[in-house]
């Protein structure tokens, strides 16, 4: 995972950004304190985009929960069927 240089400002939420991270050129997870929750945007490049938010007790292990999945996503080869599956998988679970 590489830090994109935007912590400290405004997010697509309109929260701040406390971290945002890109892998392997094919997916970014961006995670942002809002007034009254945590929203975490992400995104598999051309295929998926997913805004989840969290409260105050939880945002860090859901971060941590959906960067490995996204991680693992991209890491294993996957038929068209199975991406599709893991998209519809990760947006009901998150």
């Amino acid at each position: 995972w590489e830090k994109l240089n935007t912590e400290g400002t405004t997010g697509s939420e309109n929260g701040e950004i406390l971290a945002d991270e890109e892998y392997k050129n094919s997916c970014r997870i961006t995670l942002e304190k809002c007034e009254k929750w945590y929203a975490i945007t992400c995104g598999v490049y051309g295929a998926m985009a997913h805004t989840a938010f969290f409260d105050f007790n939880n945002y860090q292990e859901k971060y941590d929960a959906m960067k490995k999945d996204l991680q693992d996503f991209i890491d294993k080869d996957t038929s068209f069927e199975e991406e599709l599956a893991f998209y519809h998988e990760f947006t009901t679970k998150y």
